[in-house]
């Protein structure tokens, strides 16, 4: 058996950023860029008004003998409109938020800092006396023409769509999301809808699969469940092929009818299919006729668990992300771990912060076909190989599973 951060090591060697590719901006959000963005335009692209108020000369704000500044009112600004006209001495414009401020004018003062300036007023006395630039945001303030606005490799957020569509990316440079093709395996193995009969189970796996893809921003597709025979397995391996990733659940154990790494051997390569962990113990990795298969146990548990381990970085590395795995932090494990393990031992659990550090409660029977024990668990606390055990109170690394990812260096 080789260790997880082995595995991990080798998986992630094999796995390259796919091809780029242009998504309309509304559909890019998750992806990762595929090219830096430079701006093309000044933003904003003019000087314009912060404030409604009254764009004017500063200096001819300044009151005179006490009393405040008259000035002749020639004009009015919408937002989305120039002026040719140009303040004189003297003179004022009434102007509304995100107008061009008038050439001439360096200075725009609030509506609220005026007075006797109704609708049809030809006349504002101004009440405050303003520097030159208030109330003015410059041409570029924000953005400079040419400037490095976002750099490759960053993944596009809500944020980062505002910036592009202020920029004018109506169609975004970006690393296409995988192809996850995704299948089940086993006789036991039916279809959510279908009736349970005697030694059947519901094909659970495939979903929490599929959701756990789609969550990591890879493209699911579900191929159904191969029986335990070389031909099912032959055929939906054929069909598998033009996808990026191929995920396959149970099937890669020693038992009689766990085919998929002889399949694998024969249309490709295994390059291991033991992990000293638990649960989990029973991971493949290798490739079929060139696209990389990862071979997860049958347990649903395991699944979960492995599926966070090894395919949520795949995909994220495929997406061109280079923040792949999820962080550790220290905890003290409330209730403790008491069953000895020899293998590196990845036991769900709660955590929360009480003030001064993080507090982790593990989410009841750890056993790897429990699912219920998953449903409260934002993290896996780590216990070393060996047989160790975690006494209450003890303090444990913990793998936190609702943080976003941290860079690797693999």
């Amino acid at each position: 058996m080789i260790s997880v951060e082995e595995a991990l090591a080798r998986i992630l060697a094999q796995i390259t950023p796919l091809a780029p590719t242009h998504v309309p901006l509304s559909e890019s959000f998750g992806l990762v860029l595929a090219e830096d963005i430079f701006s093309g335009d000044d933003i904003p692209p003019f000087a314009n008004s912060a404030m409604d108020g009254f764009a004017l000369r500063s200096q001819d704000s300044q009151a005179q003998d006490g009393k405040p500044a008259r000035l002749r009112i020639i004009g009015s600004i919408p937002a989305g409109y120039v002026v040719e006209r140009a303040i004189e001495p003297g003179t004022a414009m009434r102007i509304m938020t995100g107008a061009p401020v008038p050439a001439g004018a360096d200075a725009v003062i609030q509506v609220e800092l005026t007075q006797g300036a109704e609708a049809n007023s030809e006349w504002v006395e101004v009440l405050e006396k303003v520097a030159p630039g208030n109330n003015i945001r410059p041409a570029g303030e924000d953005i400079q023409r040419g400037q490095l606005v976002l750099a490759r490799g960053a993944e596009i957020n809500a944020w980062a769509i505002g910036l592009l569509a202020t920029l004018g990316y109506a169609q975004v440079p970006v690393i296409r999301r995988p192809r996850v093709a995704i299948l089940g395996t086993g006789d036991e193995v039916i279809d959510v809808g279908e009736v349970l009969q005697p030694g059947k189970i519901r094909n659970s796996n495939s979903y929490l699969i599929e959701a756990a893809t789609r969550q990591a921003g890879g493209e699911p597709h579900r191929l159904g469940v191969a029986r335990d025979t070389v031909e099912s397995l032959r055929e939906n391996f054929a069909t598998a092929l033009s996808h990026d990733l191929l995920i396959t659940s149970g099937g890669v154990s020693v038992g009689d009818f766990d085919l998929v790494k002889d399949i694998m051997r024969e249309q490709g390569q295994v390059d291991f299919w033991r992990i000293n962990m638990r649960p989990g113990k029973p991971v493949a990795f290798g490739q079929i006729g060139g696209v990389p298969l990862l071979g997860l146990p049958g347990n649903p548990v395991s699944t979960a668990v492995t599926f966070q381990l090894f395919a949520g970085p795949i995909i994220r590395k495929m997406l061109g992300h280079t923040r792949l795995v999820k962080p550790q932090v220290e905890v003290i494990v409330e209730d403790g771990v008491q069953e000895q393990v020899m293998r590196r031992h990845y036991v769900r659990a709660h955590v929360t912060w009480n003030g001064s550090a993080f507090v982790a409660r593990t989410t009841g029977s750890q056993g790897s076909h429990i699912m219920t024990s998953l449903l409260n668990a934002n993290a896996f606390v780590i216990v070393p190989e060996g047989g160790v055990k975690i006494h209450p109170g003890e303090r444990a690394n913990a793998m936190m599973l609702d943080w976003p990812e941290v860079e690797v260096n693999i």
